[in-house]
């Protein structure tokens, strides 16, 4: 699957400002950019300037607007069409954070999105037994892992996440995160990670995609 993002027809620059629903805000200038499945991104700009935008856009929680065009394997898409097939790797503001692991997961694998049993998944994603009846919300270290899971379970190929400090992803290098992450690229999954510079980040993606600031 490869995404474009094709800005070369906007009629302004600065996209907008969007709240979301962790209540931060960030501004992003229209840019031109290429995405494809089986890679993991690093979205690399300082908080407010873009990268947390660019990841809820491919999240599919952001308008389109002003000229803005979005393709999937060179077909032109519309938000809700990003909507479908992405998910966020923190629930924490998402109507699924009140979901239980373990059932949750189990009852995504009835659709049967993927073939793999809930003892792979629990596996794969490093779950811990004794919190397999946790609601999402209420687990730490485990909570990105926990819903990636289940993302991976709805069938899910895009996953995306709020804007973090470079120093959350030094402090995640124990917690079996890219691990994870690992996982879901080797199925075709895209991952997109918004950060504030490339400083720990660099070396666990296959790509750091440096957001501009371009106001002329």
């Amino acid at each position: 699957m490869k995404i474009k993002i094709d800005a070369s027809s906007c009629k302004n620059v600065l996209a907008g400002t969007e709240k979301f629903n962790n209540g931060m805000l960030d501004y992003w200038y229209y840019q031109s950019l290429s995405f494809e499945s089986g890679k993991v991104y690093g979205l690399i700009s300082e908080y407010q300037q873009g990268c947390m935008y660019v990841s809820y856009l491919l999240g599919g929680n952001i308008e389109f607007e002003d000229g803005l065009a979005v393709f999937i394997d060179d077909k032109k898409i519309e938000e809700k069409d990003l909507k479908k097939i992405s998910w966020n790797l923190e629930p924490l503001y998402e109507s699924y954070k009140n979901k239980k692991v373990e059932k949750s997961i189990n009852q995504a694998l009835k659709y049967g999105y993927i073939t793999e049993n809930y003892e792979k998944i629990k596996n794969e994603f490093y779950l811990t037994e004794n919190r397999h009846n946790a609601k999402l919300r209420n687990l730490s270290g485990e909570r990105w892992r926990a819903s990636a899971a289940l993302g991976y379970a709805l069938g899910k190929k895009i996953f995306f996440a709020p804007y973090e400090p470079s120093i959350y992803y030094r402090n995640m290098k124990e917690s079996n995160l890219f691990k994870v992450f690992d996982y879901l690229i080797s199925n075709d999954c895209l991952i997109v990670l918004p950060v504030g510079s490339d400083e720990y980040l660099k070396e666990y993606v296959d790509e750091c995609v440096y957001i501009k600031q371009n106001n002329s």
